[in-house]
């Protein structure tokens, strides 16, 4: 089956990527990119409404297109390509110009037209493909930029799309049960889980931070298009999951650089969303669902914040108090509100996640919700300290300029979008989830 709502997405950040990779001026590269991914959230946006994909079905039903498209795709895909499309645009229109040459923001398109063409063409070799081509987008900007790096991200990322190929090729010859623990591996690595996150905090502290959230966003689709999450050993995934949420947290506030800080802190929210995945409760899967969302906006808006932050005034430290908050106010709010809604704090839909996460493991798995709790606070005070030492350290300031109109708007949609999911969030089984 395709999808022709994320598909048309898709072409619309490829042809996007063409017009950035032939634009000199960085300035306007940046415009351009903004323009089209505005376009691709929105197309994504709208024909997921319920109203409009009622619209849409008939359209595609009763014929021989009808049978090979879908025109918006159902359940969690729905909400990958909307993710993907706000996160992208957040993404794009705060890239610093320094770190992010017309190149690599043709790289960073990329990267989205491949997460969206997750959510459009389905299982199999297509999925291997897409997993396969984003990973070498990211290996060849490394390699631009930091050619160790580059070996180390490779080393872990070649045999896991190996083992995805592998894994789906058993699936399709009968062997459902070995296909779906090679893919789980494939998992493993991609989602930085304990013992196969070495690669994860260099690449977060030396990539351009663009590239590291654009290739965190992949997933979004991929995961909703594999058809061996049912096979999966879940409880194995799932205690893997849990014990880098908590690993993570207690690395992540201990930290003294900003963006190994951010890193750890990604990977224990990466940790806990796994965890509801991987659990037997429906009340914790919704609330995974919810964290995933949530995570999947706030903690790109946590990030490019701080990389916002870091070009106005070098890198970061957590060592020493330093910044004025009264002399970026605008930057400072959004970076407080996304980090909190991205670790599960009120008033944000990463709240609601984390509250059914938290009480769907009291009935499926009765150890964990201490340790879960623990984690939010742990992870709530990671982004405290972070805001505290960065904004409100000092009294001087280096002539750092608050929010450009270009970064205000993107991280307006953003924030915007978590407050009003807060109030209206979507779990399996209502309309928008595709459910009764």
């Amino acid at each position: 089956m395709i999808a022709l709502v994320p598909l048309l997405v898709a072409a619309v950040l490829l042809a996007a990527s063409c017009a950035v990779a032939r634009t000199v001026d960085r300035r306007r590269a940046r415009h351009i990119a903004v323009v089209c991914a505005t376009a691709a959230a929105s197309v994504a946006t709208l024909s997921a409404t319920p109203p409009l994909a009622g619209l849409l079905a008939p359209l595609t039903g009763g014929h021989l297109w009808g049978l090979l498209v879908a025109a918006v795709p159902d359940g969690a895909a729905r909400f990958a390509g909307i993710l993907t499309c706000l996160a992208g645009l957040l993404v794009v229109a705060m890239s610093p110009l320094a770190e992010h040459p017309p190149a690599t923001l043709a790289r960073i398109l990329r990267l989205l037209a491949a997460s969206s063409g997750f959510g459009a063409v389905g299982q199999g070799g297509a999925t291997v493909a897409l997993w396969a081509l984003s990973a070498w987008l990211v290996w060849a900007e490394l390699r631009r930029c930091d050619d160790g790096l580059a070996r180390l991200f490779a080393a872990y990322h070649v045999p896991g799309v190996l083992l995805l190929g592998a894994g789906t090729a058993l699936a399709a010859t009968g062997h459902e049960g070995a296909g779906a623990v090679l893919v789980a591996l494939a998992l493993v690595i991609r989602f930085a889980l304990v013992p196969a996150h070495g690669w994860y905090p260099r690449f977060v502290e030396r990539a351009p931070m663009g590239v590291v959230v654009a290739f965190g966003i992949a997933p979004l689709g991929m995961l909703t298009r594999l058809d061996l999450l049912s096979a999966f050993p879940a409880q194995e995934v799932a205690s893997l999951g849990v014990l880098t949420a908590v690993a993570a947290a207690v690395l992540a506030v201990v930290q003294d650089r900003a963006r190994r800080a951010l890193a750890f802190l990604m990977m224990s929210q990466g940790g806990l969303v796994v965890f509801g995945l991987g659990g037997d409760s429906p009340i914790a899967v919704s609330g995974a669902l919810l964290t995933w969302q949530a995570a999947a906006l706030a903690l790109p808006g946590f990030a490019m914040s701080l990389a916002a932050l870091e070009a106005r005034r070098g890198p970061l430290s957590l060592a020493t108090p330093d910044g004025n908050f009264a002399r970026t106010p605008r930057l400072a709010v959004a970076f407080l509100l996304c980090g909190l809604a991205g670790v599960g704090f009120p008033p944000s839909l990463g709240f609601a996640g984390d509250h059914l996460l938290v009480h769907g493991s009291v009935t499926g798995f009765p150890p964990a919700w201490p340790v879960l709790l623990g984690v939010v606070g742990v992870n709530g005070m990671t982004v405290m300290k972070c805001f505290l030492t960065l904004f409100a350290g000092s009294r001087t300031h280096y002539g750092e300029r608050d929010l450009v109109p270009l970064e205000a708007y993107a991280l307006t949609i953003v924030i915007g979008t978590l407050l009003i999911g807060a109030a209206f969030p979507v779990t399996p089984g209502s309309a928008w989830f595709g459910g009764s």
